[in-house]
């Protein structure tokens, strides 16, 4: 019984672990004005994250004998204390503020669809060249046919 139910899960929480980065720049955009927001939404989740950030902080002086040993095995160079320390109430405070997803969802239908895009500010595509500029490309998708070489050796 007990192997059956780790096979089930052991999936499930590989997809879980994979699919944290989106969640997180997610709820990053919805307290951020800079992504279309409106107050509607950024109001709900701006609470609702610092609420569960709140309500982490007892979890984080709880979990400190773990957090700490986690600390200890980190190479010197990389470790982050506060990134340790303060996980819990990191991952409680994403999950606050996924409480403006619902908010975020109506004013998508009600407001947001309906908008033009922003333009694209000089900076912002300077940002992106500059971007695309520092890509490496190794395969291309032509043949360059100039210069002409030799004619047998095309």
């Amino acid at each position: 019984m007990r192997r059956s139910f780790w096979i089930r899960v052991a999936p499930l929480m590989v997809l879980f672990v994979s699919a944290c980065a989106p969640i997180v720049r997610y709820t990053s955009e919805l307290v951020d004005d800079r992504h279309g927001r409106t107050w509607f939404t950024r109001l709900p989740s701006t609470i609702g994250g610092a609420t569960g950030f709140v309500l982490g902080v007892p979890i984080d002086i709880v979990s400190l004998p773990a957090t700490f040993a986690v600390y200890r095995t980190q190479a010197k160079e990389t470790r982050d204390p506060l990134s340790v320390f303060l996980f819990p109430s990191f991952v409680l405070w994403k999950v606050g503020t996924l409480l403006g997803s619902p908010f975020d969802a109506v004013e998508w239908l009600a407001y947001r669809s309906w908008q033009d895009p922003a333009p694209v500010t000089p900076e912002e595509r300077e940002a992106i060249e500059r971007k695309w500029d520092e890509l490496e490309f190794s395969e291309y998708p032509v043949v360059p046919i100039y210069p002409l070489g030799p004619a047998g050796k095309r």
